[in-house]
């Protein structure tokens, strides 16, 4: 028969090494990062007093060509983000998408402003060159209904979780849903501006995508797996609907 300092010295050392075997994957899942593939700016604007977006499209138009020669040489893809079921559109989304490319955002926002860009509206233009992943990508369906059906959810990872420990639940995620007979993308952004949290952005082409993903995959076994799972590992506190247009 064992005496119980035995015993005791027994469970420490279980106890101990499970202990270390969860203290080392979560080691491990530090190391794991995503594999970056570009970077993404999302700067928040409001229209002037008295304007609407008649005046910011004839901006825009206006300078299209001279715009268009500028984005294309420094590699930058921008969009403008308008809020869904808004009846009075104030404010919006502009985002620019580069490949590190930190002085070709400046000159375009630079370029907008000595056009008379404040004129027209006002912009947090904080460049943060946030890193951002495809997970999903779907850009040759980008001009397929001239909009493109945007949500932008900002998250944080709960205490003790990572990408890495993210990343099953993602790549489930992923496998599944590209079973859908659904034009989807994904993009992961890191948020530089504050620790620990990240920005998820579904893109759909479909305009009956809502429906869809109803009939297909909200109520599904392992959409409700998944949803479990992504809230174990982070917390999104802030969802946003837009409807998104590619300018150049």
């Amino acid at each position: 028969m064992l005496r119980p300092i035995t015993i005791l010295i027994l469970i420490f050392f279980i106890v101990s090494c499970e202990n270390d075997k969860a203290l080392n994957k979560i080691k491990l899942s530090t190391l794991i990062e995503p594999n970056f593939t570009h970077n993404l700016d999302l700067f928040n604007c409001s229209l002037n007093k008295d304007l609407s977006l008649i005046s910011l499209e004839s901006f825009f138009s206006n300078n299209s060509n001279k715009y268009s020669i500028l984005t294309k040489s420094d590699k930058l893809t921008v969009s403008v983000l308008f809020p869904e079921n808004s009846t009075s559109v104030k404010n919006f989304l502009i985002s620019v998408s580069s490949k590190a490319n930190h002085i070709g955002v400046k000159n375009f926002i630079d370029e907008i402003k000595s056009d008379g860009f404040d004129n027209i509206a006002n912009c947090s233009f904080a460049i943060y060159q946030n890193k951002a992943l495809d997970l999903i990508s779907n850009l040759d369906l980008l001009n397929k209904n001239g909009f493109i059906n945007i949500e932008i959810l900002r998250c944080s990872y709960n205490d003790g979780y990572n990408f890495g420990t993210f990343q099953i639940s993602v790549n489930r995620f992923i496998n599944n849903i590209k079973k859908l007979d659904s034009a989807y993308s994904i993009s992961f952004v890191e948020d530089n501006s504050f620790n620990n949290d990240f920005v998820w952005i579904n893109s759909f082409y479909d305009r009956d995508y809502q429906s869809n993903l109803i009939k297909n995959w909200i109520n599904q076994k392992d959409a409700i797996e998944i949803k479990d799972e992504f809230n174990e590992n982070a917390s999104c506190t802030d969802a946003k609907k837009y409807k998104g247009y590619n300018l150049f």
